[in-house]
């Protein structure tokens, strides 16, 4: 019985890495080849979601997009990640002026990232009122915990860790512990970003 527990086992990850692969081709012919192909290292685990063809993304190495990841860039707007960028299931990116994130940044599931925002006059909503927009920056070995919303203009430095559903916008220095809505810059972390207990409670998920 546990013989066959492994054989399954085993098929089911060849398959796995199959469907993979067969992602990467499809993604690469129909959406990404009309501006950056995706590297022959990057694993697509599932959907992608486009709002216009060409997606002007362009990654690194070894990045991992997850199932259901949504990808909206304008005419001249660019998102761009560095090598081993890890995105879990279910994340949003939307860029007017452009979305950067650095090397080997781990994002959780449900992640949204916009540049832009809706402006909202009293009495009409925000319908007709336009956007406001600003390019994000995300520095490398960055942590962004589960459900976490950044907004146009943030600036975050490298080294970070940000907390499980956070609204985070403006500008935060490396080594920050980041959380709440509105985030705040909870404590200053010295040295690389560890996976202590603390801090798994804090991004309340895994990326």
């Amino acid at each position: 019985m546990k013989y066959w527990g492994w054989t399954v086992r085993a098929c089911s990850h060849v398959l796995h890495r199959c469907a993979c692969a067969l992602r990467w081709v499809y993604y690469n012919l129909t959406t990404f080849i009309f501006f950056s192909p995706l590297p022959w290292s990057t694993t697509v685990y599932g959907r992608i979601l486009v709002l216009h063809r060409p997606c002007r993304l362009r990654i690194g190495r070894r990045c991992r997009i997850g199932d259901s990841t949504y990808f909206a860039t304008s005419l001249t707007s660019t998102i761009e990640w560095g090598s081993d960028v890890t995105v879990n299931l279910g994340c949003v990116f939307v860029a007017v002026e452009g979305i950067r994130i650095g090397d080997n940044t781990a994002i959780a599931e449900y992640v949204s990232i916009r540049d832009q925002a809706h402006n909202s006059a009293p009495g009409h909503g925000v319908r007709g009122q336009g956007y406001k927009a600003g390019a994000v920056e995300i520095g490398k070995n960055v942590w962004i915990g589960r459900g976490v919303y950044i907004g146009a203009g943030t600036r975050i430095g490298d080294n970070c860790v940000i907390g499980a559903n956070s609204v985070v916008h403006g500008e935060f220095p490396a080594n920050s512990l980041i959380v709440g809505a509105p985030a705040k810059v909870k404590r200053q972390l010295y040295g690389a970003v560890t996976m202590t207990e603390e801090s798994r409670l804090v991004t309340g998920a895994n990326a």
